[in-house]
């Protein structure tokens, strides 16, 4: 699996290096390259879509708002493994994973 994935991003490298005299990617190069990276992975189920989302974006997004609100109050550290690990309880707990 992790051969087809490096495979399948290389080629996506040597389009976007066989394009560059030609400009920037248009969204829909990208959109198919990413298309090619996910179908060759395998990653297309929504469970899976989910988790990634709730494990990036939950603790990415809390970070923000811990930034805006008490940015002290908390070391970093700490607060980013606490919120991740609660997402994952709350993800078990849920039955999502």
């Amino acid at each position: 699996m992790v051969e087809r994935l490096i495979s399948c991003l290389a080629e996506g490298f040597h389009l976007q290096i066989n394009h560059k005299g030609k400009g920037k990617l248009t969204k829909e190069e990208f959109q198919k390259i990413l298309q090619d990276v996910i179908l060759e992975t395998g990653v297309t189920g929504f469970g899976v879509k989910d988790i990634i989302l709730y494990l990036f974006g939950v603790p990415v997004t809390a970070l923000f708002i811990k930034q805006q609100i008490f940015p002290k109050a908390i070391p970093n550290e700490v607060f980013i493994p606490g919120v991740t690990s609660a997402t994952v309880f709350g993800l078990a707990k849920f039955n999502k994973i």
